[in-house]
């Protein structure tokens, strides 16, 4: 078979999508010329590639072991065309795809929203949520631009680098906590609190810091959201442990109090991991440096990615 771009694209696009009507919107292409380039590929191959699925297509075991050679070959002409062309965010259409952890959607999606709109505005942003753990091919196969999380131990494959740390902090129902009061360990122990459990790696980290504290927590109701703990502490008159971010985020809003944790439960880092095939991509260093002038609370940055470090 003698490569055809076209048809390559359409095989990496549904290999990714796993779904032929989601690959011809993101290739802006009618179903019907998908489905028909696969068709073509399939007499070309001797496979039929992708079988019908419940909610899709699930690819053959011929087109699993072909998907990573078409993945990095496209991905070179694809770099090859963009280190000849500048980035101007102020002008680009590309759609940005984030896999992101709880709690980095809720403290960074509004800013980077912001920051969007101000630099990027024809472009499309698109946040997903990153599930228990990170898989690369999520990234090496560049369905996703980048993923922002924590992740221990790092990612096979994958570039990871801190993107800030936070602390923690109590918020606490005004009720059962006055103005200026000191929440001691014995109050901390005694309210009934409202525990956030989110997938990933969150949530094992909080209850093995607060049992190496020797702290207890009287768990009155588990969540999956920051956003739910807040309303459900001030509707019991609990207490949560939370990321300060957080923290400063709720706490007013709710007409909760946000204090100290009794004892000092240390820092927590937020990590931002991509594919090395990103590290000189102008757009992929433009994200990556919006993200950290975000973090930093640089709210004007992101022009451009030309003076970036990788």
């Amino acid at each position: 078979m003698t490569a055809d771009i076209a048809l390559l694209r359409v095989f990496h696009a549904v290999m990714e999508e796993r779904n032929v009507t989601a690959a011809a919107q993101r290739l802006g292409q009618s179903q019907s010329t998908v489905s028909a380039a696969l068709a073509r590929l399939r007499v070309a191959l001797g496979d039929e590639l992708f079988l019908r699925a419940r909610y899709g297509v699930e690819p053959t075991e011929k087109a699993l072991q072909i998907a990573p050679d078409i993945a990095a070959g496209l991905d070179r002409l694809e770099q090859a065309f963009r280190a000849a062309e500048p980035f101007d965010p102020a002008q680009s259409t590309r759609r940005f795809r984030l896999l992101l952890g709880p709690y980095a959607e809720v403290v960074l999606a509004p800013a980077l929203a912001a920051a969007f709109v101000r630099h990027a505005p024809k472009a499309q942003l698109e946040l997903t949520p990153i599930g228990p753990d990170l898989d690369p091919r999520s990234l090496a196969g560049q369905t996703f631009d980048l993923a922002i999380g924590r992740f221990s131990p790092p990612p096979q494959d994958l570039v990871v680098s801190e993107l800030f740390t936070d602390g923690f902090r109590c918020i606490v129902a005004p009720g059962v906590h006055g103005v200026g009061a000191v929440l001691d360990r014995d109050l901390y122990e005694r309210l009934p609190h409202v525990v956030v459990a989110p997938p990933g790696k969150w949530r094992t980290g909080l209850q093995k810091l607060t049992a190496d504290a020797g702290l207890r927590r009287n768990t009155a109701m588990v969540v999956s959201h920051f956003l739910t703990a807040a309303t459900t502490v001030a509707d019991i008159g609990g207490i949560a442990t939370v990321p300060a971010r957080i923290a400063d985020m709720v706490a007013k809003p709710y007409g909760l109090r946000n204090v100290a944790v009794p004892l000092n439960l240390g820092n927590f880092p937020t990590q931002i991991a991509w594919h090395p095939h990103n590290r000189r991509d102008p757009r992929n260093i433009w994200l990556r440096e919006l993200l950290k002038s975000i973090a930093c609370g640089k709210s004007d940055s992101g022009r451009n990615g030309q003076g970036a470090s990788n």
